[in-house]
């Protein structure tokens, strides 16, 4: 019974969003951008998409979002290579959000594809950064042809 309690619990957690506390309202008053979310497109979504969208973008307690993903990786990068990276993760990650947030009876992207492309992304960055640059457009063409 005890075990039950704990997976019913586990699955809940999982299902929330992480909380980000008051990191908001500091950022709000000290007066600089709170939202890197405006680098992304939630145009088109309904309330729920929204969510999961911000949820893909933020991660969870369990799985971390695009952004600190991408975060990670454009440290990585020579100056160079981080400006027009940026940019090209940012739309990357807006069309695996956009396509990941729908219902599960039609998305094209699922979180295994999620999780495979996030460990590619986390294991090239660390052992081998010079290739990140392929791997993201290997990453962005298997997204196109999914979602094409």
């Amino acid at each position: 019974m005890r075990y039950i309690f704990i997976a019913i619990l586990l699955q809940l957690l999982i299902a929330l969003p992480v909380s980000k506390g008051y990191a908001g309202v500091a950022q709000a008053s000290t007066g600089k951008p709170t939202d890197y979310l405006q680098n992304y497109d939630l145009s088109g979504l309904s309330l729920q998409e929204r969510q999961w969208f911000v949820r893909f973008i933020e991660g969870t307690f369990f799985a971390d979002g695009w952004q600190e993903i991408a975060n990670d990786i454009l440290i990585k990068l020579t100056d160079d290579e981080r400006q027009q990276k940026q940019l090209k993760l940012n739309e990357l990650g807006n069309k695996i959000g956009r396509e990941w947030c729908k219902d599960n009876k039609i998305r094209k992207i699922d979180t295994a594809m999620l999780k495979k492309w996030g460990y590619m992304l986390k294991l090239t960055a660390e052992d081998d950064p010079h290739l990140l640059v392929k791997v993201i457009d290997h990453i962005d063409g298997e997204v196109d042809s999914l979602i094409d």
